[in-house]
């Protein structure tokens, strides 16, 4: 019979045996640094302390006891004081950071037109990975990491979790999970960035970028119907690629007689009536200003027109702002075959914008 004393028992992790941390390596926290290394399950006091931070890992916790063991020996652990860089954008990606302690901030960087700038998109936490994109695809860093506040992380190199990931398919479901969560947050925050704060309908960028990817679209059906040699045929049966571009009438003089507040909701007004009377499959975007373009998928001239004719109704018979105000509409429609850039085309329905507004004097 094995004799307890009082301190023994008072131990944390006092009656476990070697076998129980074989089938409950969770349970690693209970030991202190010593009692790992004295029962043989880490060579040393540092590699002992990297155990029981591993173990308490929510992405390492289907890891059996000998490969928890074997990625402590195999990794670091690293100290970062409040504004260190985790990881750097474009910087190779060879390594894994989990974090232990603190928080880590996730900064991305954008350049356009040589301006250069660089936000806090999220944050990560204790049981949180920096750098499993990277690590994954062997493509250099997507972001800049930096941490917040004074933060503790293990470092596994690529090759030794790569190789964990073989030995366990809970390892790489695990990591699989991570990533998933990461690409809808993502999803999310594109989608925010797109959207025109004020009306909630896509933003000019998001506008630029509906254009392009329809206009393609467009193109390729209209050369997969040349290759067939059923052009004429094809070009009946769907129609191209129509653009409606609209502004509000006289719309600093609505701002100046009722305040910037009533025109925000005019704005928001016309948003509203024109994703009403567009199909789910057509696009709404605030253009800049008092500025508003539709793009109609397969809309064709017939679709501009019925659009167009929708809105003037909505806006005659069912006025939607808070004061009374009228709108000019534009249409063009698209050379599936040689799309026009953007601009290009909005140039296009601008002039018949100008006609509308004449016709209306």
């Amino acid at each position: 019979m094995v004799r307890l004393d009082a301190e023994t028992m008072a131990a944390p992790g006092a009656g476990m045996h070697l076998h129980d941390l074989d089938t409950r390596p969770h349970a690693i926290h209970l030991l202190t640094a010593e009692q790992l290394v004295s029962n043989g399950h880490a060579k040393d006091r540092e590699i002992a302390e990297r155990l029981r931070q591993l173990a308490e890992l929510p992405l390492l916790r289907s890891l059996p006891m000998e490969h928890l063991v074997m990625l402590a020996e195999q990794s670091q652990t690293a100290h970062f004081a409040s504004g260190d860089a985790v990881v750097r954008q474009g910087e190779p990606g060879d390594s894994l950071y989990l974090v232990v302690e603190g928080r880590v901030e996730v900064l991305a960087r954008v350049e356009h037109d040589g301006l250069s700038t660089e936000s806090a998109v999220a944050s990560l936490f204790e049981g949180d990975a920096v750098g499993e994109l990277s690590v994954l695809d062997g493509l250099p860093r997507s972001a800049t990491c930096v941490a917040a506040v004074p933060t503790v992380c293990v470092r596994l190199d690529r090759d030794s979790l790569r190789a964990a990931m073989r030995r366990n398919w809970d390892l790489g479901e695990a990591l699989l999970a991570v990533l998933a969560q990461r690409l809808r947050r993502a999803d999310l925050l594109l989608a925010e960035h797109a959207r025109d704060p004020l009306t909630g309908v896509s933003n000019r960028r998001a506008l630029y970028e509906l254009y392009e990817r329809e206009s393609r679209r467009a193109q390729r059906a209209a050369r997969r119907s040349a290759d067939h040699g059923d052009a004429a045929q094809e070009e009946e049966l769907t129609p191209p690629l129509a653009v409606l571009f609209c502004d509000v009438d006289k719309f600093k003089t609505v701002n100046d007689t009722y305040g910037h507040h009533i025109g925000d909701e005019v704005l928001i007004a016309v948003a509203r009536a024109m994703v009403t009377v567009g199909r789910a499959t057509d696009h709404t975007a605030r253009f800049g200003g008092d500025e508003f373009v539709m793009l109609l998928p397969e809309g064709g001239a017939y679709g501009a027109d019925l659009v167009t004719s929708r809105l003037r109704d909505t806006f005659a018979n069912h006025p939607p702002g808070p004061v009374p105000f009228s709108i000019s509409i534009g249409s063009a429609v698209v050379d599936p075959v040689n799309p026009p850039t953007l601009d290009d085309l909005m140039r296009t329905a601008d002039e018949e914008m100008y006609k509308d507004k004449q016709r209306q004097r």
